[in-house]
């Protein structure tokens, strides 16, 4: 009986010893398997990367876009708005500039006279206006001519009048500053308005040898 036991339990557990092994019931890996997951998500990965790159480029393009249509705009806008207004500004500062002047000569030569204080003081006031109308302006970016050139420069003068000389020396010299230019943003908003000196030779004289008049300014 004990011995019949002993065979039963041996031979159940051979049988469970060869379930185990069975190569049917073995977890073994399977290296194909995983090699192609593995390809598969780099692919998405450097596909993922890829796009988003891509759009990174887009919205970097958007964005440059963006600035320079609001860069036109302001530009646009500028050019629309503030011109009006800068020419009435240089024409207002003009006007200080005349009544200052004729001020001058109503001075000269009167320093005892009973108004001479008074019209000294609104000289004075009428100067400081200026001054700070040239401020206004000077954050318009306009900036009146800082050096005037002595002889004629069409781009930079405009000639109101022409006087005749003898001096073949003063040739294209500028006689007198009516009206100071402008500038704005570093261009030319307003030509100086000046008169110029112009050569003319005597009778019998040869004129000067030039290939072309430049006293229209």
């Amino acid at each position: 009986m004990n011995e019949n036991n002993e065979t039963s339990l041996k031979t159940e557990t051979d049988d469970t010893a060869n379930l185990s092994t069975s190569p049917g019931n073995a977890e073994t890996p399977q290296p194909n398997g995983l090699a192609e997951i593995n390809q598969t998500l780099a692919a998405l990965q450097d596909l993922f990367e890829k796009q988003i790159a891509r759009n990174q480029n887009q919205t970097e393009m958007f964005d440059k876009m963006y600035a320079e249509m609001k860069d036109y705009k302001e530009s646009f806008l500028l050019e629309v708005l503030h011109k009006p207004i800068i020419h009435n500004l240089i024409q207002l500062y003009d006007s200080f500039l005349s009544i200052e002047s004729q001020l001058d000569d109503i001075l000269i030569g009167k320093e005892n006279n009973i108004l001479t204080d008074e019209l000294s003081q609104y000289r004075q006031n009428l100067e400081n206006f200026r001054y700070k109308l040239e401020e206004v302006l000077y954050r318009m970016d306009v900036t009146p001519y800082k050096d005037s050139p002595e002889t004629l420069d069409r781009q930079l003068h405009k000639t109101r009048k022409v006087i005749s000389s003898d001096d073949p020396k003063q040739d294209q010299k500028v006689a007198e500053i009516h009206k100071i230019g402008f500038n704005w943003r570093d261009k030319v908003f307003r030509p100086e308005e000046v008169t110029i000196f112009r050569y003319t030779p005597s009778a019998g004289e040869p004129p000067l040898n030039k290939k072309e008049d430049n006293t229209n300014g």
